[in-house]
């Protein structure tokens, strides 16, 4: 009767304790009472796949039994450590189950094959789970953590806390109980913050599947949105992949009340992560307050080849002579029957030396997407002003020709396919540039005396422009209210005006594509959203927003989305924006600036 009050004592200190996890709720009179007789046993007996343990020559009930899978043997936590006189005790801070005796502490977390012994990680043979409230986790991570021998007859593991000579048994037979740990599939697990959430509010995920040789591969979800906005119960699943190709797979219901956080714009607008989309209003966009612009410039010169764009034959697609700061673009698709390759040659028809600097580079292509290779050019070369790894400068000696980019021609273009490029480069002289297109097997400069000039024969221009980056400085203080900066409509952003340096006419920029704009946005307020509006229809693009690289996708033709920038955090902010027109896209497009109530 003692035992027996001192065992409803212990289990309602146990079950009132805000320290206690579920999985140790569950606690027979026979493991309590055995936890005050551990120091006097020399041996303890586990039954395979039974709830039977012998202690002390008596025999006990677990709240579980013993299980073997895929030969890895589990028993219950809480019932084998108690019987052998340890310490266990629940950390919930960070969800981890610790066990302790004579200066060796194992801490264990569910759904995980390590588990940390004195703070070392070490490898189990299985992973820990939870049955019922009452964890599971394999014998032998408690037999290697705490050095505790034992032996195996039959369907009965022997244990001796205090060495093989303490027990009766003479420790003939002895074997493990588990087999060599194989590879075995990786286990997939994730959790949610919580389980219960309302419409656009936050969804966080925490991804701890494991593997029992660290090698996932692959993550496969479903329904992990960061966020939903329907009402009702939603299934997520995560399938995880390991390097043999063996997969598990996790499911977990939540539910979404009826409750409104935000909306979707409103998420958006606060959450969504830069290169994201929202629908927006877009006629309303057009009463915004539109900023005050005006530009100063720098002095690169565009070198601007894009017409023809479709090319049906060999010949010279552009040229003209240019000294100092050049802005390159180059957007051309190949019309041949046959495969093709793209050259830009540079020509020295001076006296003297002259030395050629490249300083930034994007290229994209061959490909038959023609918006792809140009958002891809453009991003490349947005990456490469971050960079500032310029190339080593090239001589190139009076009367010789060089075909500069070998990434432009190092892969034939298939028929049908675009290459594109923007790059910045420097000359100490006049340099006559020269875009040619020529059969894949042909050497470019043997045959440039004798390609024809081709006409545009297009919409789309060529030529040169002065003055191609633009740069727009404001003091004022932007995010008050909504507003907007139109640019290249050639309203408010005028086309640049220039010379087609075959033609010798007056070529105009259409579109402004080349133009790299700088836009310097000194004081921009606490909580402003910075967002991308295309208004010509499908844009694909980048910009450079402070130091990273944003992606634009707008396959929607309409004007009712916009890509996140930026967005301020809670103080007014200094934001430095850089991007140049997407060739292959369509314009004008605008900036918008959104308080965020």
């Amino acid at each position: 009767m003692k035992i027996q009050k001192a065992v409803l004592l212990t289990a309602s200190i146990l079950l009132a304790s805000d320290e206690v996890s579920p999985v140790f709720a569950e606690v027979s009179q026979e493991e309590s009472a055995s936890a005050s007789l551990a120091n006097q046993n020399p041996a303890t007996v586990i039954y395979l796949n039974s709830n039977r343990i012998q202690n002390n020559g008596a025999t006990y009930t677990l709240s579980r039994s013993s299980v073997v899978k895929r030969g890895v043997t589990y028993v219950s936590l809480r019932s084998l450590a108690g019987f052998l006189g340890f310490k266990v005790t629940y950390q919930a801070a960070d969800k981890k189950i610790s066990v302790s005796a004579n200066g060796t502490e194992a801490q264990y977390r569910i759904h995980t094959k390590t588990y940390d012994v004195n703070g070392s990680r070490q490898m189990m043979s299985g992973e820990a789970y939870e049955d019922r409230g009452v964890l599971m986790v394999p014998l032998t991570s408690l037999t290697a953590a705490f050095k505790i021998p034992y032996t195996l007859a039959g369907n009965q593991i022997t244990l001796y806390p205090g060495g093989l000579n303490s027990g009766s048994g003479s420790g003939s037979g002895a074997e493990t109980p588990t087999e060599t740990p194989k590879n075995e599939a990786p286990n997939a697990y994730f959790r949610t913050d919580k389980d219960q959430y309302r419409i656009g509010e936050p969804v966080t995920f925490y991804d701890e599947s494991t593997d029992d040789e660290d090698a996932i591969t692959s993550r496969e979800w479903v329904n992990n949105e960061p966020a939903f906005f329907e009402a009702g119960m939603v299934d997520i699943k995560l399938t995880v992949t390991d390097k043999h190709g063996l997969t598990s797979t996790y499911s977990k219901r939540i539910e979404i009340t009826n409750d409104v956080m935000y909306s979707k714009e409103e998420y958006a607008k606060r959450f969504g992560p830069p290169g994201s989309t929202f629908e927006i209003g877009g006629k309303a966009i057009l009463s915004y307050k539109a900023l005050p612009y005006a530009y100063k410039t720098e002095p690169y010169t565009l070198f601007r080849t894009s017409g023809p764009e479709t090319v049906n034959q060999e010949g010279i697609l552009y040229r003209d002579t240019i000294s100092g700061p050049t802005r390159l673009m180059v957007h051309h698709k190949n019309n041949l029957s046959t495969k093709a390759r793209f050259y830009l040659i540079a020509t020295n028809r001076n006296d003297t030396d002259v030395s050629i600097q490249v300083e930034h580079v994007g290229f994209a292509g061959p490909s038959p997407y023609p918006e792809l290779s140009g958002r891809l050019a453009g991003s490349r070369y947005l990456e490469s002003t971050l960079t500032e790894n310029a190339r080593p400068s090239q001589q190139i000696a009076p009367g010789e020709s060089v075909a500069l980019f070998p990434e432009l021609n190092a892969n034939a273009a298939p028929p049908g396919d675009i290459v594109s490029m923007n790059a910045d480069l420097t000359s100490d002289g006049p340099i006559e540039y020269t875009m040619v297109m020529v059969r894949a097997d042909q050497d470019p400069i043997a045959v440039l005396p004798s390609l024809p000039d081709l006409n545009p024969f297009e919409s789309i221009v060529r030529g040169t422009f002065a003055d191609s980056t633009r740069v727009f400085t404001f003091d004022g203080k932007v995010g008050q209210e909504p507003e907007r900066l139109p640019l290249t409509d050639n309203t408010t952003d005028p086309f640049q005006q220039g010379m087609d340096g075959i033609l010798n006419s007056v070529a105009i920029n259409s579109g402004n594509y080349g133009v790299l704009y700088k836009i310097i946005l000194n004081h921009v307020e606490p909580n402003t959203l910075i967002a991308f509006n295309p208004r010509g229809g499908r844009y694909l693009g980048s910009a450079r927003v402070n130091d990273r690289v944003v992606d634009i996708k707008h396959n929607d033709p309409s004007q009712n989305n916009a890509t996140v920038l930026y967005r301020t955090k809670d103080q007014e902010e200094k934001v430095e924006i850089w991007l140049s027109p997407a060739s292959g896209s369509n314009l004008p497009f605008t900036l918008l600036f959104l308080p965020i109530s």
